[in-house]
């Protein structure tokens, strides 16, 4: 016969994955001293008495382990052991093999047990010793548990994999198809008008596409935790239609139309990724339009709230008879990402975005089978960019139609990072002739994050290698610092390092945008209009002022040797500005030499990290005034700082400085 512990629960059967032993003695006390151990290891267990009753259950049922006494057989029991993991459910059974203190056990038999892949206990039990060999079988049984599960998903997620990829085919084919009909219709026409519409159907059919590649692309992303958001502002409006437009192939086949319903107190203008705004849409949209057998599908676009500078946008899809699979609805309320062998990868790769930005998702299904797909997602408002956008029509109500006037320079607030004086005062006096006159300075990253908790500003000029914090640490710190007043302020780097690695590794630290030195005025409007390109700018005052010097051809070609100084040089630079001319170079005649003394000093108590950035700092500011030649000492300077050439050190110095006595004299 045999006991049971626990008995509502079934004899043998592993409920839940919950440990089961089974204990084969007939002798009462061993069963007691056994089960103790058990019941303090909080395991539940099966008793039997007999061998065969042994048998019987580990045929039946999975256990987690079993105690097996040597005096439940008279055989071998070495063999004996070997049948039941014959006979047992569960191939790899660990078992205890409990031996008792019997004279007939000599040194060759005790061996044979010792070698066996049995684990086994001498009787009288040890308590502590059993139960130390319990937890160890309850660990591995865990492990093995886990191991199974995630094997077992593994085996699922590929399966899908492979069913998604051999679907998507069949995805790309339609517009891939249209794309190739309308090209070769444009080949054998010679109406212009056809040969328009049939553009413009390729053009929709290749976004269509594109808009698919990107999908699979961020699902990648997504697995490998590299998704990341890009803020700007964006006409939500503008964006919608731009999706309707790509999706309308689709809407053909399906004999569809979507209709908008835009809640008119919408903003005009908000702030956030316009890029995976799309996304989410395109991939809700695409879900209904494949799903939908109506002539119409209502999308509902509506402002849910606001809190400070933040609002949450609520967009839903209304449709009859829309569904979605069992693992779809899963997917959305638990985050697993098993619906991509329903075709439907979309979901997984919308659910993450809307997460991304502090939304959520769901799908209702009334008794009438009237389905709503929606999301929430947070965004900001703005009128940075885009101007300040009226929303009024004449009777003072808000209209679909809106008129945007142009932002103005003197609008546009500015935080100028940059430890060389010179670079400050070229950098600031182009910014106030090109109309902003709202510029503020820092000397260094520090001092930049500061001014950022203290004032709103729309824009920020960083230069990358400052003392006490650069511009990387600085704008990593603005994105993330809690009292920096507008986080999402566009950062434009100021480097002298132009590889792809550092273009990299400055949008990795929140930097928007970047200006190689030395750059022209041209270049800081052109990528002041990139991101604000409803501000006002005079365009004929972007022309050809270079912020750093330019070495003429005629000059080049004539002689190898760099000149020491270009008085004209620097003044068209300044545009004839006598004035500026003379306050900048007082600053340079003045800054210098405070700046070699530094260096000196540095020297003197062997820091040569700040050494080596003083000598890049008058790098900078000879290369502002054009001193081409001790722009040359002062880069080779540097290289030399960082070897620890003590000797080439010295030699470098002496040059600066009697270079710097003569330069006075073209001053």
């Amino acid at each position: 016969m045999f006991i049971l512990k626990n008995p509502e629960q079934p004899f043998g059967v592993k409920m839940n994955d919950t440990p089961l032993a089974i204990i084969a003695t007939p002798e009462k006390e061993q069963m007691e001293s056994v089960t103790d151990v058990c019941n303090a290891c909080h395991v539940k267990y099966v008793c039997v008495e007999s061998f065969e009753q042994l048998i019987e259950h580990v045929q039946l049922s999975q256990y987690t382990f079993l105690i097996f006494s040597d005096l439940l057989t008279e055989k071998n029991l070495f063999d004996q052991l070997l049948l039941i993991r014959n006979r047992t459910a569960y191939k790899y059974l660990p078992v205890i093999a409990l031996c008792t203190n019997d004279p007939e056990y000599n040194e060759k038999k005790i061996q044979q047990l010792m070698s066996a892949p049995f684990d086994i206990l001498q009787y009288p039990i040890h308590p502590q010793l059993l139960k130390c060999k319990i937890q160890l079988f309850l660990t591995l049984d865990h492990q093995k548990n886990a191991l199974e599960q995630e094997s077992q998903k593994a085996f699922i997620s590929l399966s899908a994999k492979k069913e998604f990829f051999g679907s998507i085919t069949h995805e790309f084919r339609t517009p891939l198809n249209a794309i190739i009909g309308m090209s070769e219709l444009i080949t054998s026409s010679d109406s212009m008008d056809e040969h328009k519409n049939y553009a413009s159907t390729i053009r929709r059919s290749g976004e269509l596409l594109l808009s698919m590649i990107n999908t699979i692309i961020d699902y990648s992303k997504i697995k490998s935790g590299s998704l990341k958001m890009r803020l700007k502002p964006f006409q939500p409006r503008e964006t919608l239609k731009k999706i309707i437009g790509i999706l309308s192939v689709k809407l053909q086949a399906k004999h569809s139309e979507i209709l908008e319903n835009i809640d008119p107190k919408l903003p005009q203008i908000v702030l956030g990724d316009v890029f995976r705004f799309e996304q989410v849409i395109f991939n809700m949209l695409d879900i209904a339009i494949q799903q939908t057998i109506n002539d119409s599908i209502i999308l509902n676009m509506r402002l849910q709230g606001k809190q400070g500078e933040q609002i949450k946008l609520y967009i839903s899809i209304e449709d009859e008879n829309m569904d979605l699979s069992d693992v779809q609805v899963k997917s959305l309320q638990d985050g697993s990402d098993t619906d991509i062998n329903d075709k439907h990868i979309g979901i997984a790769v919308t659910r993450h975005i809307v997460q991304k930005m502090d939304g959520n998702m769901g799908f209702f299904k009334s008794k009438d089978n009237l389905t709503e797909f929606w999301c929430t997602l947070t965004l900001e408002k703005t009128s940075q960019d885009l101007g300040i956008c009226n929303e009024k029509n004449e009777e003072g109500m808000q209209d679909e139609s809106f008129v945007c006037t142009a932002l103005k320079p003197e609008e546009i607030r500015i935080l100028l990072v940059e430890d060389n004086e010179i670079n400050q005062i070229l950098a600031e006096r182009v910014l106030i002739k090109m109309g902003f006159v709202q510029v503020d300075k820092a000397q260094n990253g520090k001092e930049g994050v500061l001014a950022l908790t203290q004032k709103d500003y729309d824009l920020v000029i960083m230069d990358i290698n400052m003392p006490v914090m650069d511009g990387l640490e600085a704008s990593r710190l603005i994105r993330s610092h809690r009292d920096v007043r507008n986080k999402n302020v566009t950062i434009i780097a100021l480097t002298a390092n132009v590889s792809n690695e550092f273009r990299k590794e400055c949008l990795d630290n929140g930097i928007n945008d970047y200006l190689s030195k030395p750059f022209r005025k041209e270049d800081l409007f052109d990528v002041i209009k990139k991101y604000f390109p409803r501000i006002n700018l005079d365009n004929t005052n972007k022309n050809s002022t270079h912020l750093a010097p330019t070495i003429h051809k005629k000059q080049t070609k004539k002689s190898k040797k760099l000149p020491l100084f270009n008085k004209k040089n620097l003044l068209e630079r300044l545009e004839g500005d006598e004035a500026l001319y003379q306050e900048l170079m007082q600053g340079f005649l003045a800054d210098i030499p405070v700046q070699i003394n530094k260096l000196e000093k540095a020297l003197d108590f062997d820091d040569l990290q700040t050494a080596a950035q003083v000598a890049h700092t008058l790098k900078g500011a000879f290369s502002s005034v054009g001193a081409q030649l001790l722009q040359k000492v002062s880069n080779e300077l540097e290289e030399v700082i960082k070897k620890d050439d003590s000797e080439k050190i010295k030699q470098f110095i002496i040059q600066l400085k009697v270079s710097l006595n003569q330069i006075k004299k073209y001053i």
